[in-house]
């Protein structure tokens, strides 16, 4: 099963000290296939980078960078106008999870989601 990550999630489970890795693990029986959109790296690189932004932030998305290397996730080009319409065209038609805590993005797709619950806890949808 392909799980393809979203900039949200990252942070999220980052700062949240949330071992999303292990926990889909547990509640998915397939072997997944971590997937992160080249633009997806992007946005982590800029973040980590931005003056202005929290510290946290920075911290969490130089860490997510680390992450996706540590999971060997397979990088992949998303086309769009921006990286959501690129992941809402990426994943049309396929049989890909999406891992967002983005309301707008969940809305958008007919999808299977991977979120979090109660802070700390994942749901597949």
């Amino acid at each position: 099963m392909e799980i393809l990550l979203d900039t949200n999630f990252i942070i999220y489970c980052v700062r949240q000290k949330i071992d999303f890795f292990s926990l889909a693990a547990e509640i998915i029986d397939d072997k997944i296939e971590w997937v992160v959109p080249f633009e997806v790296l992007a946005e982590l690189e800029q973040i980590s980078k931005r003056t202005g932004e929290k510290e946290a932030d920075k911290l969490a998305a130089k860490i997510g960078l680390e992450m996706t290397k540590v999971i060997c996730a397979k990088i992949v080009n998303v086309k769009g106008k921006n990286v959501d319409q690129g992941i809402v065209n990426y994943i049309l038609d396929k049989d890909i999870v999406l891992a967002t805590l983005d309301k707008n993005l969940k809305r958008r797709i007919k999808n299977r989601i991977l979120t979090i619950r109660k802070f700390r806890t994942l749901e597949l949808l």
